[in-house]
């Protein structure tokens, strides 16, 4: 079976609004399943680790991509501490330990990540447990 063509899809990621996740990081939906309207579309985010903060880290049963769209920071991934800049893009093959710390910085830390899939996206549940859906603009309340 044939899937359905869809349009193009422009997403200004300003309008979008954040999941506040503390102090520490908000987190964007840009692109998953529902935006496009398709499923086994990939899921992009939009993230920002906030000046001065860390994030605790995880280990995902996927492979996650992050893309550092500005700032600079520290990335452990399992036992060895890189340094990361703007421009740079990071595999994370899944069953690595990953945690992202920006305590060190007095400027946000703005990264993109990417799941081949919208499940694999811890954020994406606290989306539908907060506004019952992935996806909201800043206009909607």
């Amino acid at each position: 079976m044939e899937e359905k063509k869809l349009p193009p899809l422009q997403v200004e990621v300003a309008k979008v609004k954040p999941l506040i996740c503390g102090p520490e990081y908000e987190s964007r939906m840009i692109l998953d399943h529902v935006i496009t309207g398709r499923d086994n579309v990939i899921q992009m985010n939009h993230g920002t680790v906030k000046a001065g903060y860390a994030l605790g880290g995880a280990t995902h049963e996927e492979d996650e991509i992050y893309y550092i769209l500005s700032g600079n920071g520290k990335l452990q991934l399992d036992d060895k501490i890189i340094d990361i800049a703007g421009g740079q893009v990071i595999f994370i093959p899944a069953g690595v330990f990953h945690a992202l710390d920006n305590s060190a910085s007095n400027e946000d830390l703005c990264i993109l990540t990417f799941w081949r899939d919208w499940r694999f996206n811890d954020a994406y549940e606290l989306r539908l447990k907060e506004w019952g859906k992935s996806f909201k603009t800043i206009d909607e309340d």
